[in-house]
């Protein structure tokens, strides 16, 4: 059951390295209009981007790991716990690598988010 936790832990690890990494890709590429054409003429740039393709690749790595955790645990535990951490992480990363403003309320409500991972936690 560790091996299940660790795994979870992985997944989580590499979808907010995902978010992180694509937000740094798309940083570089600058402000994005979505139409369909401008989503063809993307595509070769997303290709020839390090952080966007590293993006990807560790989305896909997250998806993965997913379903092994999802077929060794419940769903009901799985996804808030992933979801949970994964929002407090993303707000901690932000902070740290692209300088976003994090608020002392911001500060309470991951505090809080933490203590209902516990109380989801809870047998």
């Amino acid at each position: 059951m560790y091996q299940t936790y660790l795994i979870l832990g992985l997944c989580i690890l590499s979808t907010v390295g995902a978010q992180l990494f694509l937000k740094k890709g798309v940083l570089a590429l600058g402000n994005l209009n979505f139409s369909i054409s401008n989503l063809i003429g993307l595509i070769p740039r997303v290709i020839q981007n390090f952080w966007l393709l590293g993006g990807l690749i560790l989305l896909g790595i997250g998806f993965f790991l997913w379903l092994f955790v999802i077929s060794k645990i419940k769903l009901s535990m799985a996804y808030p716990v992933s979801t949970s951490l994964n929002l407090c992480l993303i707000i901690f990363g932000s902070w740290l690598i692209f300088k976003e403003q994090l608020l002392p309320v911001q500060i309470l409500g991951v505090a809080v988010i933490i203590l209902g991972i516990f109380l989801v936690l809870r047998p």
